[in-house]
């Protein structure tokens, strides 16, 4: 399961920002794939929807913590694992 959350965050954001899957990985960093707060929104709204779960980004902390794909997957896993 953990790797099915890992490789739908990977396409989200792949498809989100126009980019080839293949090219990402967990230590991919953000900012390197030059997705713009806006567009990291709709993917994070995207992988909320997908997995049922709510992401806390309501504080500038919380979105400083999201440096790496692997932060967010990281972020999935935890909330997806809570809910079981």
């Amino acid at each position: 399961m953990s790797d099915d959350i890992e490789t739908s965050t990977i396409a989200l954001i792949a498809s989100a920002g126009d980019i080839e899957a293949a090219t990402i990985t967990r230590e991919t960093e953000l900012a390197e794939l030059e997705i713009d707060s806006l567009v990291l929104t709709e993917i994070v709204m995207d992988i909320e929807d997908k997995h049922d779960i709510e992401i806390d980004l309501n504080t500038a902390e919380a979105w400083q913590s999201l440096k790496t794909v692997g932060d967010i997957v990281d972020v999935v896993k935890s909330l997806v694992a809570a809910q079981h």
